[in-house]
């Protein structure tokens, strides 16, 4: 087989060879070396070229070196937003948190830890799953939770709980109880 590949190359060598065209009607003709005159012009030094409308000398000013607080400041993070404002609305959040923790009542019931999980029926009894900082609570109406929080029922679709400290009411909403 390499033999009839090697025959071919061979016999298409000697066919483009044979039938090649002259030198003398030749696309590609040999490099010949030509000279020409090349006419020189006049070139006026650049700081002698005037501007044409303004009449002033075009002049080239040589690179100056940045100062130290420039270079400094040439890739800083830069805004478009004086800092002022940012400072005048952390000021002014520090001060509403001060007077929000002024606010509270101190004989209102700290917020519910509790967050509602699910709920489950046995028996025509429900009890619901809530979840009280890292642990599980099942809660049954009735059932004292965290020593200072009953859990009263469902009214209205929301968990009511009484806070027992202050006697207080405090219900956490969970939507549909399906």
């Amino acid at each position: 087989m390499k033999k009839v590949v090697l025959g071919g190359a061979a016999m298409a060598t000697l066919l483009a060879a044979l039938f090649a065209p002259e030198d003398e009607g030749s696309i590609v003709g040999p490099a010949t070396a030509t000279t020409r005159q090349v006419e020189r012009v006049a070139v006026a030094p650049l700081a002698a070229v005037a501007a044409p409308q303004t009449g002033r000398a075009l002049a080239i000013h040589p690179r100056r070196a940045l100062e130290d607080d420039e270079a400094a400041t040439l890739f800083a993070k830069q805004s478009w937003q004086p800092d002022t404002p940012k400072k005048i609305m952390l000021d002014q959040q520090a001060a509403q948190a001060t007077r929000a923790v002024a606010a509270v009542d101190a004989n209102a019931p700290p917020p519910l830890p509790f967050q509602f999980l699910g709920r489950f029926v046995d028996e025509g009894k429900a009890a619901y799953f809530l979840q009280a900082g890292e642990r599980n609570v099942v809660a049954r109406p009735g059932d004292t939770l965290e020593e200072r929080y009953r859990f009263d029922g469902v009214v209205q679709g929301a968990l009511q709980f009484t806070y027992l400290p202050l006697n207080l009411k405090q219900t956490l909403a969970v939507g549909d109880l399906n």
